[in-house]
């Protein structure tokens, strides 16, 4: 095992759980704002999530991912995520290449009906890796020093 930043992914893992907060206490997605902000939780949801499969990889010595796709393939092999959780998470993550590269073809309606139905998934990855990292580091301390330890 190389160094964890705990205090990083726990940084990513707040950032996530603050946009599915937003996602959840919009109540709809139809104006032009609307949907510029749904484009920008979506993206940043899957960015931070993978960089936080990444993180996991490189520190836990788990293979090396191929494309993003197998980020999440790994941590389902890793057992961090079930694999109704990675079927969930592959669904919104399709959504990463035309939000990056054809983002004049964007079907706002398709993004919010998928990020609504793979809710659960996305609200319960942030627990799946602090699970992993109590289970596998033990839980955070008081006493760690501040790279380790959750802000």
């Amino acid at each position: 095992m190389y160094f964890v930043d705990r205090k990083l992914i726990y940084r990513r893992l707040r950032y996530m759980d603050r946009l599915m907060e937003t996602f959840r206490s919009q109540p709809s997605w139809t104006e032009a704002v609307d949907e510029l902000a749904l484009e920008r939780i979506t993206q940043g949801y899957i960015e931070a999530m993978l960089d936080v499969g990444n993180q996991m990889i490189d520190g836990f010595i788990m293979r090396d991912p191929g494309s993003y796709s197998d980020i999440l393939d790994i941590l389902e092999d890793e057992r961090v995520i079930s694999s109704e959780e990675a079927a969930s998470l592959q669904k919104v993550l399709v959504f990463r290449k035309v939000l990056v590269e054809d983002y004049l073809n964007i079907d706002h309606s398709k993004l919010h009906t998928v990020i609504q139905s793979e809710q659960q998934a996305l609200k319960e990855y942030s627990s799946r890796v602090t699970e992993y990292l109590d289970r596998e580091l033990g839980p955070v301390s008081a006493f760690l020093p501040d790279n380790e330890g959750s802000e």
